[in-house]
């Protein structure tokens, strides 16, 4: 791990890159663009060994840290930037996704609390997605504001797409297992297990736009993948009728907004 002793920077963001060359550009135009105090963040992007130019792409910009790792895996990928991250604390994104201008802040101030351990974001999907893609999207914002604050931790779920992590956790339970998916959901599991009286909490302010999927079939295509991944994760608990009720009425009642 590197050396976090100084506490510099305070937020390392750390991206992983796998073809990526069509979304890439604007994910970095983002993070390079949020509103955060000079020298309290540092970019990291990992080229997973692309056949495409997304390693090109990351190059052409100036305050960034691009590494190679060629192994193949995003959770490969990501525990190559956490080996290499400087913060104390440890957002991570998608290279098909752009952040909001307030971003790092809100994760400030999430984390600001001792109690938060892990926090999970707000994630919407491009103004041309279809209705039906939108309504899954507050549908899947509304499941995270309902585990997170009225479910047990067998329910837990996150998402690397918008989600920070305390460095230490990663130094303590070490880093996220290698799978091809869930591996983030996994590592929230081991925290409940290991360190109890942190929490997991959801952040409606801290937001993310999602360029990959602009159709609902599609996105519910890949939520079926996980849902089969999920069974790997020991103590795993899908939602039962009248926790997705209570999902249901978060929805109506705009709690994930």
């Amino acid at each position: 791990m590197a050396d976090r002793s100084t506490a510099q920077p305070l937020l390392s963001v750390v991206v992983p890159s796998y073809d990526s060359d069509r979304h890439l550009g604007g994910c970095i135009e983002s993070l390079l663009a949020f509103d955060a105090e000079p020298g309290n963040v540092e970019l990291i992007f990992i080229d997973n060994a692309s056949t495409d130019d997304s390693a090109a792409v990351a190059a052409g910009f100036l305050g960034i840290t691009v590494l190679h790792e060629s192994t193949p895996g995003a959770y490969v990928a990501r525990n190559t930037g956490v080996r290499a991250a400087r913060g104390t604390i440890i957002a991570f994104t998608d290279a098909d996704c752009t952040v909001d201008r307030d971003w790092a802040r809100a994760i400030f101030a999430s984390m600001a609390d001792p109690a938060a351990g892990a926090v999970i974001g707000h994630c919407r999907y491009p103004d041309n997605a279809t209705r039906p893609l939108k309504l899954l999207g507050a549908w899947e914002n509304a499941k995270a504001a309902t585990v997170t604050r009225r479910c047990p931790p067998a329910n837990r779920f996150a998402y690397c797409n918008n989600m920070a992590v305390r460095a230490s956790l990663f130094d303590e339970l070490g880093p996220f297992v290698e799978w091809r998916r869930a591996a983030d959901s996994e590592f929230v599991h081991r925290m409940a297990a290991e360190r109890p009286e942190l929490e997991l909490r959801y952040d409606p302010s801290m937001r993310i736009t999602h360029h990959e999927f602009t159709r609902g079939r599609d996105r519910a295509r890949r939520l079926r993948l996980y849902t089969d991944t999920n069974t790997q994760i020991d103590g795993f608990r899908e939602l039962t009728a009248l926790q997705r009720l209570r999902v249901l009425a978060s929805w109506l009642l705009g709690a994930g907004r």
